[in-house]
């Protein structure tokens, strides 16, 4: 019966194709395979970082890992690194499979072409339905507090933080959301400081956690990015108490080589052609 029901609700238009449409029969297990995980982003991501989704198809490895997660025992996981580092792995494995399974040989070119994408529950973790908006807000959020995990999420977007090439793991958890964190402000073509308009240019992921990373800084959002901002645009904050945010818009269109934006780029100004350390 939930099998028919499962596969009801997944042939639904509102609701996207997803790899696992119920929990694998068997008994649950205590940890999932990362090195299948592993896998699969060494052959997923291309030297550029975008995401090769037609190589992702018919990847037995993804869909191995998935089946996993949806068998694991959640209170198997005893440090707060280790379940942190899993729902990470979790939510971002599934935009990987969301996308995979919603393709349409290339049609799909935005994460807002594929129904349901963020809300439907349809990613199913330790025999529990969750959706990739309450991996994100109701448990990563609010579960467990920690602000530069949110720039771990990958949502599949080319305004997205990158995607890490690598699981994140309990071990290296807080040098890995570090290095995230830095790496996505470094970036100008997603963050930048205009010097001459004293203007600090972010992506709207700083807008919708604001009040996270201004209580985690102490502060102000500028005083969150400051801790972990390239040196010069640093300095410039430390300077500069009166600089001004501003959020850019954001581009939904899939991070693929094989998906092709309707419009022109949403970014104003243009973004140059290589990164210049978060400074313009």
């Amino acid at each position: 019966m939930l099998v028919c029901l499962t596969l009801f609700i997944a042939s639904c238009g509102t609701v996207p194709k997803t790899t696992v449409l119920t929990v694998p029969e068997g008994p649950p297990i205590a940890e999932v395979n990362d090195s299948l995980y592993a896998q699969v982003l060494e052959r997923a991501i291309s030297p550029s970082g975008t995401i090769e989704y037609p190589e992702l198809i018919s990847d037995t490895d993804l869909s191995e890992y998935l089946h996993e997660i949806a068998k694991v025992q959640l209170d198997a996981f005893v440090s707060r690194a280790q379940q942190l580092a899993f729902w990470i792995n979790v939510h971002n494995a599934y935009v990987l499979d969301l996308i995979r399974s919603n393709w349409n040989n290339g049609a799909t070119r935005s994460i807002d072409d594929i129904p349901g994408f963020r809300y439907a529950n349809v990613i199913w973790v330790g025999g529990e339905r969750y959706s990739l908006h309450g991996i994100e807000h109701e448990i990563i959020e609010r579960q467990f507090r920690e602000p530069r995990a949110f720039f771990a999420l990958f949502d599949g977007s080319r305004s997205s933080p990158p995607l890490l090439r690598v699981p994140y793991t309990d071990q290296s958890l807080s040098d890995q959301l570090d290095a995230q964190l830095k790496g996505f402000l470094a970036d100008s073509t997603k963050n930048y400081l205009d010097r001459r308009s004293n203007t600090l240019y972010l992506s709207r992921i700083f807008e919708t956690y604001s009040n996270d990373l201004s209580e985690a800084a102490g502060g102000t959002v500028a005083d969150f990015v400051r801790l972990f901002a390239p040196p010069k645009m640093a300095q410039w904050i430390a300077r500069h108490h009166d600089v001004t945010i501003s959020y850019l818009r954001y581009d939904y269109t899939i991070n693929s080589t094989y998906a092709v934006p309707r419009n022109a780029p949403l970014y104003r100004p243009i973004p140059p052609r290589r990164a210049t350390g978060g400074i313009r």
